[in-house]
């Protein structure tokens, strides 16, 4: 009983002793995040590295720095979060760009300050597509953009302390501002002009890094620069719209010719590493997951069986296009795929215009190879279509009513089963198909399914 007591009383005066170790930050480091190149989902990944690296060793502030031309809104949204929601100190250093989606995130933060011969500003929304770049908007498309990106922007600025009237001039050319910007113009700044007493938006010029961290009384602190990793690296490559393209592109076509195609060889091993390095990219970026990755393989699975055992084409296959179609363009999204304003999730629209265009590339090149490949004058026709000519006389005979009967005959493969060639049954030679095995010349088989014109069979497995 006495120890309970004494451990008790040890306990309440625990409660009112402080602390001995320092607070939580004195001697925290200072982490410098690069933002480098396109605003892309890659780059989403290393900022929240940082940002959570960051928060685990109780920095004591968070230096962007930054040189950028722009890039997607919806990973600048992303980032934008990102660093509205972390409680450490947050800095942007314009070195020596930050145009359009780079305003944006320097906006987020709490303090700007700008290299000697810096810019930032030009924050207007514009389209873009893969393999084309910019395209002009339709003017009520471009309005409605323009004024959620200047609510967003005012948003962040007035969160941060930064003048309001003069983020919102770098995304909107109707904004006036008295001896600053005059109404049709687009707001950019340099560094100089930045810190004048009329904008108000630098804090002032510092030469590099170390020079900004002395002025912030950080030079005792220690400094860490987060550095991308090669597999962040391939991942803002990859996830970027033209080589996502492409990577859907060469994946799609790889795996379609391979169907077409005899045994296994270049196209299938192409369009499996072209799609492998297109989830790879995306799950780096923290976009796609597991359960895309699944939906692929169910949807694939689901396919090979609708083509390959059971007869014609159908829900299955059906289904199984569906899953992985959704498979792609939920990998290139995040959030709810359903928005009840817009039916479809606003931050899937990239992907879904991706997968479109790769679509129209593939039909495409489907087009162009059946033109070019698949006629007789062609010097590939030979590789691709099978020439050889069945004749009465070596025994092929394409009676329906004599095929029917040929269920439970056995015979020998003539040529090879990929699925698909033909077979000497009952002394005729006949089209056949396997379940979806591959059988080789002089294999035994046996006809297991007849439906129509369709002879399904089985290699038989001899018995030691």
């Amino acid at each position: 009983m006495k120890t309970i007591i004494l451990i008790s009383a040890l306990l309440f005066l625990c409660l009112f002793i402080p602390p001995v170790s320092s607070p939580a930050g004195e001697e925290g480091p200072v982490y410098v995040i690069p933002i480098e190149g396109e605003i892309a989902k890659g780059l989403v990944w290393v900022v929240r590295r940082g940002i959570r690296e960051a928060e685990e060793n109780n920095a004591r502030a968070i230096i962007l720095n930054m040189d950028t031309p722009g890039g997607r809104v919806d990973s600048t949204e992303e980032l934008m979060d990102l660093l509205g929601a972390t409680k450490i100190p947050t800095y942007t250093y314009v070195n020596p760009r930050a145009f359009s989606a780079g305003a944006y995130i320097a906006v987020a933060t709490e303090h700007i300050y700008m290299a000697p011969g810096s810019t930032i500003g030009a924050a207007t929304p514009i389209a873009a597509l893969p393999l084309q770049g910019p395209v002009e908007m339709p003017k009520a498309m471009e309005e409605k953009f323009t004024s959620a990106l200047r609510g967003t922007i005012a948003a962040n600025a007035e969160r941060n302390g930064h003048p309001v009237q003069i983020a919102e001039a770098m995304v909107d050319r109707d904004v006036e501002i008295p001896g600053v910007i005059e109404k049709g113009k687009l707001l950019t700044l340099t560094n100089s002009k930045a810190e004048s007493e009329a904008v108000g938006l630098s804090e002032g010029t510092r030469e590099n890094l170390t020079d900004l961290i002395d002025a912030i009384g950080l030079e005792d602190a220690p400094r860490f620069t987060i550095k991308i990793t090669p597999s962040e690296k391939l991942a803002r490559l990859i996830t970027g719209s033209t080589v996502t393209v492409l990577l859907l592109l060469g994946g799609l076509a790889g795996i379609y010719f391979e169907i077409k195609t005899p045994g296994f060889g270049f196209p299938g091993i192409m369009g499996i590493t072209l799609l492998a390095l297109f989830f790879f990219g995306h799950y780096i970026a923290g976009l796609a997951g597991y359960e895309e990755l699944a939906l692929f393989i169910i949807g694939v699975t689901l396919l090979i069986i609708e083509l390959f055992v059971t007869p014609g084409f159908g829900l299955m296959g059906i289904a199984g296009i569906f899953l992985i179609v959704i498979s792609f363009i939920t990998a290139m999204g995040r959030g709810p795929f359903f928005s009840p304003e817009t039916i479809l999730n606003p931050n899937y629209f990239r992907g879904l215009t991706n997968f479109g265009i790769a679509l129209l590339g593939l039909l495409a090149l489907i087009s162009l190879t059946y033109k070019f490949v698949f006629v007789k004058s062609s010097p590939l026709y030979g590789k691709f279509v099978l020439t050889q000519e069945e004749k009465r006389r070596e025994g092929y005979d394409s009676s329906q009513s004599d095929i029917a009967r040929l269920e439970g005959f056995t015979g020998t493969a003539v040529t090879k089963l990929r699925p698909a060639g033909k077979a000497r049954i009952d002394g005729r030679l006949v089209d056949v198909v396997s379940r979806g095995e591959f059988i080789d010349p002089g294999d035994e088989i046996e006809v297991i399914q007849v439906k129509g014109n369709r002879v399904v069979v089985k290699k038989v497995i001899s018995k030691q």
